[in-house]
């Protein structure tokens, strides 16, 4: 196989995958642009390697892997902004959910105090009947467990 058949058919993989997974919205477009263009770079330099030639030796590149090389760099670059990205959302989750705790903890005081405990104050009872531990809650028949 030689390199432009390898870059043509994968030029095509991702370019089909990064459809597919806009598709099934696995994938957000605003990365997936990017995506697609690097797709479609690649396969058109395995449809037309004369042009990573051509962009070679007007860039005074000494040989075509060399512009493969920087197209690399490129992509760390973007992959590294993609996962700064990552870590921000990632900590605005722990964030938001920990904010969300504790305005169910207010909540909870606030119902306490006002006489009206809402569905979640009453924890459920654990009770051991032989070998097999039930959970009950206080509005629930025992025939009603199974669920």
């Amino acid at each position: 196989m030689t390199a432009e058949s390898l870059m043509l058919w994968g030029g095509l993989s991702v370019f089909l995958w990064t459809l597919w997974w806009v598709r099934k919205r696995i994938l957000l477009e605003k990365y997936a642009v990017m995506w697609l263009a690097v797709a479609g770079l690649v396969l058109t330099a395995g449809l037309f390697p004369e042009l990573l030639m051509t962009f070679a030796n007007r860039s005074h590149l000494s040989y075509p892997a060399a512009a493969l090389f920087l197209a690399l760099g490129g992509m760390y670059v973007y992959s590294f902004g993609v996962s700064l990205s990552l870590s921000k959302q990632y900590r605005r989750g722990i964030r938001l959910a920990q904010e969300v705790a504790l305005l169910e903890q207010r909540l909870r005081a606030l119902e306490m105090e006002m006489g009206h405990p809402g569905p979640r104050a009453h924890k459920p009872q654990v009770k051991r009947v032989g070998d097999v531990s039930r959970r009950l809650s206080p509005s629930a028949p025992l025939s009603q467990e199974k669920r």
